[in-house]
């Protein structure tokens, strides 16, 4: 039987796999560890070279955007390698800048901006218009910077400089206001040192940042709920880009519901992303694992088991995959950990509440936690909220379910430009 699949249609749509593949798959490079080191090699004494940078839209806003501010950047066409020159960052002007839809590069120059003498106009997309900053607007003014702002929202403008190096943060909304502090902390002339009033979310994300910090030997103390960043010096280095785990959470889930396998090439054990513990996941369900440092293989099960409860707290970008896999689970799953994801792109708890219903799941949502129930599934055309994640998760839902629609495809070049492509190599 020809399976005819062509996802440059809108909408696209995903037949049901029919028998078991085997394949390698290298990742896009990660877009988290990847906006952080353009952040920090903007603010760096010296160029940088960044290898394995993914090409996607989030990526393409910040380079816009740091190149509006001065910093020179030059390419080749061989695995995607950055030369990022500092030498002529631009913190005095006023300048405009529109991040487009990408939250994280908006968060960053929110706090980026304070380091500037000049005015820092920040606007984007509508949806990422509709995206909060307030605690992070917030910290900015407390640390001395006069901020404008419509309710936290786009558009916003932040004069600096900073003035002061002591500053409380509330970042249980995202983490991203913490990360977005402490990569711009070495560069304040007082440094800083932040009181965290609540747990952080998604703390996972955060030991990324830290992580890729010291790979420039920039120290960060951190003792219960204080934070010290001293004044210090990012110094250019080369940097190799790994694969973007949340896009592996797709291939992870593939390869366990189809009994089929995965290689990763570009992604190993001693990755410090948090959504890699999503393979864990896979393994409680039945999926064998094999762990290299630079690789990893998945292969699923030949019969899924069952889990009665997760924690996603600390991997909020892997639980739309989750929801894509939990109808077809042999028993109900109660996850929990889900408050952020009111806040992403889109409503990912609520928007996959009722995408999935419409195939037939029962899903039972809460304020940060959701039930979903074994369930027998129908086809259905998903809307996709303009949510990269939303696409991929309800592809591979669709891969086990006959005849399911994914509207606006194109949606996934935020972070995944190729990830039709990997996806077509399983029928």
């Amino acid at each position: 039987m020809i399976t005819y699949f062509k996802p440059l249609e809108d909408p696209c749509t995903i037949p049901e796999v029919q028998k078991p593949f085997d394949l390698e798959v290298q990742l896009p490079g990660s877009k988290s560890i990847a906006l952080r080191q353009l952040l920090i090699s903007a603010l760096s004494s010296s160029r940088s070279k960044l290898e394995g940078i993914p090409v996607c839209d989030d990526v393409d806003a910040m380079l816009r955007t740091l190149d509006k501010l001065g910093v020179k950047t030059t390419t080749t066409p061989h695995n995607n390698v950055y030369i990022i020159d500092p030498e002529n960052l631009d913190l005095s002007s006023n300048v405009k800048l529109d991040l487009h839809m990408s939250g994280v590069s908006l968060r960053l120059l929110i706090a980026m901006s304070g380091l500037r003498h000049g005015i820092t106009r920040l606007e984007g997309h509508q949806q990422l218009a509709a995206r909060p900053n307030h605690d992070l607007l917030t910290a900015m003014s407390s640390l001395g910077c006069a901020v404008t702002a419509n309710d936290g929202k786009l558009p916003i403008e932040i004069e600096g400089p900073i003035t002061s190096g002591q500053v409380k943060l509330s970042s249980h909304v995202s983490s991203q206001y913490l990360t977005a502090l402490l990569l711009v902390a070495p560069r304040m002339t007082n440094g800083l040192t932040i009181r965290l009033t609540e747990p952080v979310s998604s703390a996972s994300y955060v030991q990324i940042t830290t992580s890729e910090m010291a790979k420039r030997k920039v120290e960060v103390s951190w003792v219960n709920d204080l934070i010290e960043i001293k004044p210090q010096s990012y110094g250019g280095t080369s940097i190799l880009i790994e694969g973007d785990a949340s896009a592996a959470t797709y291939h992870a889930a593939l390869a366990t519901l189809h009994g089929s396998k995965v290689t990763i090439t570009n992604l190993g054990q001693e990755s410090n992303q948090g959504d890699l513990n999503f393979l864990t996941l896979c393994e409680r369900m039945g999926a064998t694992i094999e762990r290299a440092k630079d690789t990893v293989s998945i292969e699923g099960p030949k019969d899924l088991k069952p889990i009665d409860s997760i924690d996603m707290s600390n991997m909020p970008d892997a639980a739309p995959t989750l929801f894509a896999m939990a109808p077809y689970l042999p028993k109900s799953i109660h996850i929990t950990g889900l408050g952020t994801l009111r806040h992403k792109e889109c409503d990912r708890l609520g928007c996959s509440a009722i995408e999935l219903r419409k195939a037939g799941v029962t899903f039972k949502e809460g304020p940060d936690f959701a039930t979903i129930e074994p369930s027998k599934t129908n086809g259905a055309a998903f809307n996709t909220y303009q949510d990269h994640r939303m696409a991929m998760s309800l592809a591979v839902f669709g891969t086990r379910t006959h005849w399911c629609q994914i509207k606006d495809p194109a949606c996934v070049s935020k972070t995944y430009v190729d990830f039709w492509k990997d996806l077509s190599r399983i029928y």
